[in-house]
């Protein structure tokens, strides 16, 4: 009823460079003016708790893929290691060194631990463009988000391909050990 009276003020948006000083920029607002003054942390605090949640989520099953991914490119290296066990023994035969085994099949995990970290953070850097782009209207006070709050951080890209590079060294560095027949 009372957003409703012609000819009244009923709210007043502020935008702000840095949208994280919106608690104390309210807090000073309120106290200078004496109207309610609300942070959009404090009016969308029902889905800022549903993002954690979902954060917690999403790291977890990140994680399961990445292990499940280090242990496929580790059976990869082992079927082919076996496969290879012929030209292995050739190649010992011709004075091939073992460290220098280790080294060929170490530096095929790593290969294949690059190929998907770029894959991986081309197709991750496309999905959050994607929804970046995802609009909506939750019909209530006019005061909630209409996006995503998506964070583009270089320093998720990087951990995650830090963390496929070792999982993958690793995965190619143990069959390599065992790459004697």
């Amino acid at each position: 009823i009372l957003s409703a009276r012609p000819n009244a003020i009923n709210e007043i948006r502020i935008k702000l460079d840095d949208p994280d000083r919106a608690p104390a920029v309210a807090q000073r607002a309120e106290a200078e003016l004496g109207y309610k003054a609300v942070a959009w942390q404090e009016a969308n605090e029902s889905i800022l708790e549903a993002l954690v949640v979902r954060n917690v989520i999403m790291y977890t099953v990140v994680g399961a893929i990445m292990l499940v991914a280090g242990f496929g490119i580790y059976n990869i290296i082992s079927t082919i290691t076996h496969e290879k066990a012929r030209d292995i023994a050739i190649m010992k035969s011709l004075g091939f060194p073992e460290a220098d085994m280790r080294r060929l099949f170490l530096l095929e995990g790593v290969a294949i631990g690059a190929a998907g970290s770029v894959l991986g953070g081309l197709l991750g850097v496309s999905m959050t463009y994607a929804l970046s782009l995802v609009c909506f209207e939750i019909a209530a006070t006019g005061q909630e988000m209409t996006r995503l709050p998506i964070a583009w951080s270089l320093m998720h890209y990087v951990i995650a391909s830090a963390f496929a590079l070792g999982s993958a060294a690793v995965a190619g560095y143990l069959p390599a050990t065992a790459a004697e027949p």
